[in-house]
């Protein structure tokens, strides 16, 4: 069945399918991992768009073995280029192998139509889980829910969260969550901000996060995501 993800018309919205975050998410991954007290040698990456981040760490760390997913052709095929030998890429929606020591899914949460199969299907591959989630509910999409619609439109985000929900929603699918921190890429990775409306808003997330503490900052400003490990117990 065709998507967005598979027609092209994501990557050709979003090109290079993200990639020049990788790095960036990487960092906040081995933040959370070393948080954890964790330490795994096998990595798969379920839904990894072009492959940047796992690339990344590959080369950083030739003595680990990863494994990158997707379901996009266009993304697969930014995938395999230039790829380290410790890689292993594979288009659609198993990776065959495993079990691995952790299991990434890095901005995937909020795009996949039944997050609950989603999670059983990340247990199979390995009972740790490493989760980067965008936080779209807040005060500011509350009064201005065009925002969703927006992020529904420009990025395929079809299911929404809080910090408090996604939480509740881990604990009933039987995780137990080992770290937590929250991410701001407004606020560490800044865009160029042409009109001096976005340079106030800019200044506004600044103010907040800095001087309010991450989940208020979060929920009145918006702008966050998680980054999370979490164990499957039960």
């Amino acid at each position: 069945m065709e998507s967005i993800y598979t027609d092209g018309s994501y990557l050709k919205a979003n090109p290079g399918w993200h990639g020049q975050d990788g790095a960036w998410k990487l960092e906040h991954v081995k933040r959370a991992l070393k948080q954890a007290g964790l330490s795994p040698k096998t990595i798969c990456d379920m839904g990894c768009g072009g492959g940047e981040l796992v690339k990344t760490w590959a080369r950083q760390r030739p003595d680990m073995q990863f494994t990158g997913c997707e379901i996009s052709p266009q993304a697969y095929a930014l995938c395999v280029q230039n790829a380290p030998g410790n890689v292993r890429f594979v288009q659609g929606d198993a990776p065959g192998g495993g079990p691995f020591d952790a299991v990434l899914a890095v901005d995937v949460m909020e795009h996949v139509p039944e997050p609950e199969k989603f999670l059983d299907g990340l247990h199979k591959l390995s009972d740790i889980a490493v989760l980067h989630v965008p936080l779209d509910l807040s005060f500011r999409t509350l009064i201005k829910p065009e925002i969703l619609e927006e992020e529904r439109r420009s990025v395929g985000h079809i299911h929404f969260y809080t910090a408090a929900y996604l939480k509740r929603f881990l604990h009933a699918r039987g995780y137990e969550i080992l770290s937590w921190h929250y991410t701001n890429k407004y606020v560490e990775r800044p865009p160029e901000l042409p009109g001096w409306r976005s340079r106030v808003g800019m200044c506004i997330r600044r103010l907040a996060h800095y001087g309010l503490p991450r989940a208020w900052a979060a929920w009145w400003v918006g702008g966050y995501s998680v980054m999370l490990v979490a164990r499957r117990v039960r």
